[in-house]
């Protein structure tokens, strides 16, 4: 079919079209491209807008959220060391089942605790556990640094090497150094296992996979053929040498830099932007640039993948901060983060109540705890 003539009508404040064809009639393809291109400036808007909502989220946690964690942490702690208390000094008198079931619950915590400060958790670990636990514990361990030292060459203290707390970054630092080469050498090891796992599953492509591959390719020279059609065109317009004017060189120098970023970095969104900005500045020199529809089409293609991946980038910085985890609402405003964020601290401070009434109560009364194993019972908790 052949080729319309492109040109920007401004139709009224709201709405800027982009390609319009013969007589102004837009083809299909060229709302679509519209459409596309629109929708693509609001989420880069609401990109810039969510900007200080993501500032208001870190504040909230590392002013008031975190330090509350931390208060907890350390309640959570005592709570141990009192339940500890009781048991191992029989302080209170236990049934068989009772007496059982708190010891497992508690050396769970321990085990499950014990790489954030082996000297405290530790000791309790080994009065807590059995002959028999304590044999096969050891037995695992010495069975895992047997195997590591085959396998690398080292002799390694997994007990030693797993340590997170130090007295003084001097020490830290000592530590690091001792295991810097083991840990090379199993990244690099775990590095080569997954490269030989993926080229395994992808050894033997489909023809279904072979094609699809064979489309990407057809489509990427494409894609290539039409940015430099636009780049060509539009670098001549705004290219800065031959410009007299001083502000209007500098515009066009900074055009020219983001055109040439674009066009490196195959960014046909971002082109196409630049477009709407050289027309903007040149209006009497506006590109003359024609397309087929299915060239339209796949720009259209491009675009919509560039909105999905901004998109997925708000997500994903917002979902993926601790404090959003719980976030129930799929539009992020100010109203409804400022409602979530005051109900997350409100919680939070619940936490705390109830850590530090349960301490108070396991140190007043060390019955208590015999109503928290019924607890722990009833909410299915199992050795």
């Amino acid at each position: 079919m052949p080729k319309q003539k492109s040109k920007l009508t401004t139709v009224n404040a709201e709405e800027t079209l982009v390609w319009t064809g013969v007589s102004s009639n837009q083809t299909k393809a060229q709302k679509e491209f519209n459409d596309a291109l629109r929708k693509h400036k609001e989420v880069l808007d609401h990109s810039k807008e969510i900007e200080p909502l993501f500032q208001m989220v870190n504040e909230t946690y590392l002013k008031e959220v975190l330090p509350e964690i931390e208060k907890q942490k350390k309640l959570e702690r005592k709570r141990f060391e009192v339940m500890c208390s009781i048991l191992l000094e029989e302080k209170l008198s236990f049934g068989k089942m009772q007496r059982e079931f708190l010891r497992r619950y508690l050396l769970d915590i321990c085990t499950d605790s014990i790489l954030e400060d082996p000297s405290f958790y530790s000791q309790f670990r080994d009065q807590l556990e059995t002959k028999l636990e304590r044999m096969d514990r050891l037995r695992s361990k010495i069975q895992m640094e047997s195997k590591i030292k085959q396998k690398f060459g080292f002799e390694i203290d997994l007990d030693d090497l797993n340590r997170t707390q130090f007295d003084s970054e001097e020490e830290r630092s000592s530590h690091e150094e001792k295991y810097r080469e083991f840990r090379e050498k199993y990244e690099e090891y775990r590095s080569d296992y997954f490269k030989g796992s993926r080229s395994k599953s992808s050894s033997k492509k489909s023809k279904a996979q072979m094609e699809k591959e064979k489309k990407i390719l057809e489509s990427e020279r494409l894609l290539s053929t039409d940015i430099n059609t636009l780049f060509k065109n539009l670098a001549k317009l705004i290219h800065p040498d031959k410009e007299q004017d001083s502000i209007l060189r500098e515009r066009k120098s900074k055009l020219m830099t983001k055109l040439s970023g674009a066009r490196d970095n195959m960014n046909i969104a971002e082109i196409l932007e630049i477009k709407m900005q050289v027309d903007e500045l040149l209006p009497n020199q506006q590109t003359d640039v024609s397309f087929h529809d299915t060239s339209i089409k796949r720009f259209v293609g491009i675009i919509k993948s560039k909105i999905r991946e901004l998109e997925d980038s708000i997500r994903q910085r917002f979902f993926s901060h601790p404090l959003m985890a719980d976030f129930p609402e799929k539009k992020i405003t100010k109203e409804t983060l400022t409602a979530y964020l005051t109900r997350v601290k409100k919680d939070n401070v619940m936490v705390t109540l109830a850590y530090e009434k349960e301490v108070e109560q396991l140190t007043k009364e060390p019955k208590y705890i015999k109503e928290m194993i019924k607890e722990l019972q009833s909410l299915g908790v199992q050795f």
